[in-house]
């Protein structure tokens, strides 16, 4: 038997509807040609991706759909409501979808938050619009004041999935500056609140305030304290899996705009480092897609994740376990727009999860590994042949673990990973 798998669904911000303008590029010079043509040759971005998604929940085997915040543009419930029911009806999920059965797990953004609310009401309630939004169209709610905790299980494969809210303080003029709040704070609804005689100009002053917010957003203690309780404790067996908007290590391009980081990234980081567990932690907001592993000497990886903007494409994550349910590796596969306007998967890039301290200490595993750097590249029936003499039972289930094991650091490369194993092809290298 293959060792138990997860796969993830792991979506980028969708900035509806404003992403449903952007055409993918075309050197268009030739203005008589017909539009239903052009539309056809140079489809939405948007469209495509959903598409393809959709393509894959068809073919079976998502184990959860998780979307990544920053669902709207602005947070209005015109957005709202329009990105509610686009992710249901384009993709079939919710209550009233094809996949209603498919667990979905979606958090709030920066773009998500009712920024009237925000500044007039208490810390809860600018999420308001954007949980009733979800849930007229059959989705499931948000994370606001604690974690929400959903769970992916494929027989020992097991992923606690922690759906957490980085923007607590979104939006709150609370936090900025007391020295001057009352004129910022006079300012920035003075620009949103009152159109010009040019509707154009007054959109880019929103979106302006949008994409450059006075902004503090934040874990509430109360949601690390659930999570390091929760994570530690009862949601022991298997793979942890948290999820938020904001990224929790600074942007690899630098970001010239004023209070946008988590004010309390370090508090987080150093909670997950001090689990004492293999973590992944999905995020998305800088419309990048860096892989970052963190680790404290002698710890287990925290694997940070960013998805692109769904405009960019999305990301599949397939987790493998052992046999016995131990988190093995993550192998995140993204997919993205090619040069040719193509949307197609990249090479897969595989994550270590398993410490040395939790690996077998067989020899077996240095045998083989010695077996195979004695040899040119394998085929699958190959290396099970050759290790008919290693192992003298579950011969092809203990080959499996073992090269993917030996896979998560290095040490082989398995070609058409992607395939079933029966078309794998094994190199060893030091």
């Amino acid at each position: 038997m293959p060792l138990p798998r997860l796969r993830l669904l792991q979506v980028g911000d969708v900035h509806l509807p404003g992403a449903v303008k952007i055409k993918r590029a075309v050197d268009n010079k030739d203005g008589r040609f017909p539009l239903e043509l052009r539309n056809i040759i140079a489809d939405q971005p948007t469209k495509v991706v959903f598409k393809e998604i959709y393509r894959l929940m068809e073919r079976g085997g998502i184990s959860a759909a998780l979307f990544m915040g920053d669902l709207t543009d602005i947070g209005d419930q015109a957005g709202y409501l329009a990105s509610a029911k686009y992710i249901a009806q384009a993709l079939q999920l919710g209550t009233s979808g094809a996949f209603a059965g498919l667990p979905i797990g979606i958090v709030p953004g920066n773009h998500d938050i009712n920024r009237t609310l925000a500044a007039e009401s208490d810390l809860t309630s600018k999420f308001g619009p954007l949980l009733q939004a979800m849930a007229q169209n059959g989705l499931p709610p948000l994370p606001v004041l604690k974690p929400i905790w959903m769970k992916a299980v494929n027989g020992a494969a097991v992923a606690n999935i922690a759906l957490l809210n980085s923007c607590w303080g979104c939006g709150s003029k609370e936090f900025i500056p007391p020295e001057f709040r009352e004129g910022v704070s006079k300012a920035i609804e003075d620009a949103l609140a009152h159109p010009t005689d040019d509707p154009e100009a007054h959109e880019r002053t929103v979106r302006a305030y949008y994409d450059r917010q006075f902004d503090t957003p934040a874990f509430s203690e109360d949601t690390i304290r659930e999570l390091a309780i929760e994570g530690s404790e009862t949601q022991r067996r298997g793979l942890l899996v948290a999820c938020a908007h904001h990224n929790i290590l600074p942007q690899r391009l630098t970001r010239l705009a004023p209070y946008t980081e988590l004010v309390n990234s370090g508090a987080f980081r150093s909670t997950l480092a001090e689990m004492g567990r293999p973590i992944i932690y999905l995020h998305g907001h800088i419309h990048e897609d860096p892989i970052e592993i963190l680790q404290v000497p002698g710890g287990d990886p925290v694997v940070s994740i960013s998805a692109p903007a769904a405009t960019a494409g999305f990301n599949i994550l397939d987790l493998v376990f052992t046999r016995s349910g131990i988190p093995l590796s993550c192998q995140v596969t993204g997919w993205r727009f090619n040069e040719s306007g193509i949307l197609r998967p990249r090479r897969p890039i595989i994550v270590p999860l398993i410490g040395r301290k939790t690996r077998s200490t067989s020899g077996q595993l240095a045998q083989l590994y010695g077996a195979l750097l004695a040899t040119h590249d394998l085929y699958w029936s190959d290396v099970v042949k050759l290790a008919t003499t290693i192992y003298d039972t579950d011969v092809e289930a203990n080959v499996e673990e073992a090269l993917e094991l030996l896979a998560s650091d290095g040490s082989v490369s398995i070609e058409n990973y992607r395939e079933d194993r029966s078309s794998w092809i094994v190199g060893a290298r030091i």
